[in-house]
């Protein structure tokens, strides 16, 4: 499901605003989880704590913080989410692409300009992560994205890839030849029988790391180095405790 964050220090406005994008994703026959933030420390707060976004619409102008600023702070732990500001001065263009901004929306003109932006960010995501794998166990294959697998382990007769939309999914090869063929910097080793999708990844606590799904996997004492340098690299100290 696609998951989208507003956030606007106008209650009334964030109202409409969802109504506008909900409309227009079910013109294009998509299901979202929209969630409305009128405090912008509240959703940097939201991300670091693990929440994950695919797309973030954001205020240039609040009170609090202006949205170029919360959106380097989202960065830091979605270096590659959607990106779209609202705005009434479309002079703030240029910060904006500092930020990578894909789209910005004209609060005055929000009809004409919101459906064009979010066909773009629609697009954007659709384009960044068609990375899949071909799983094979004895005669059945399968398929799933790199951005579904949570993480993998190897048991004592078969590979597990524990994924977000199709359960558990049982491969024939070793788990150092899978990590080999996805070759994808989301994906590190923690213990020998694990590796993990960092996406999924909610804290480092102790000698276990915890994903969105609630499951504590062991961190060995080799990998931990490794382990915090990767989470460290993608989404800065949130997930380190």
């Amino acid at each position: 499901m696609l998951k989208i964050a507003l956030c606007d220090d106008d209650a009334v406005f964030l109202k409409e605003l969802t109504g506008k994008i909900q409309e227009l994703l079910r013109f294009e026959e998509k299901n979202a989880a929209i969630a409305s933030f009128v405090n912008p420390t509240a959703l940097t707060a939201s991300v670091a704590s693990g929440d994950r976004f695919d797309i973030f619409i954001l205020d240039v102008e609040m009170p609090q913080i202006d949205g170029f600023k919360v959106a380097a702070d989202l960065r830091k732990y979605q270096p590659n989410v959607a990106l779209i500001f609202l705005t009434s001065h479309l002079q703030y263009a240029p910060e904006g692409y500092k930020v990578d901004a894909l789209r910005f929306i004209s609060k005055l003109n929000v009809d004409e300009t919101l459906p064009e932006a979010l066909q773009k960010a629609l697009h954007t995501l659709e384009q960044q992560d068609q990375h899949s794998l071909l799983v094979q166990h004895y005669k059945n294959f399968s398929r799933v994205l790199y951005q579904n697998i949570i993480y993998v382990r190897k048991t004592a007769r078969s590979v597990q890839i524990i994924t977000s939309n199709q359960g558990v999914i049982k491969d024939n090869r070793g788990i150092k030849e899978l990590f080999g063929i996805l070759n994808d910097p989301r994906f590190i080793f923690v213990d020998r029988s694990y590796f993990v999708n960092l996406d999924y990844a909610k804290e480092l606590c102790g000698n276990s790391i915890i994903m969105l799904n609630g499951e504590a996997l062991p961190v060995s004492r080799p990998m931990m180095p490794k382990v915090k340098e990767a989470i460290l690299s993608l989404w800065g100290d949130g997930l380190v405790k």
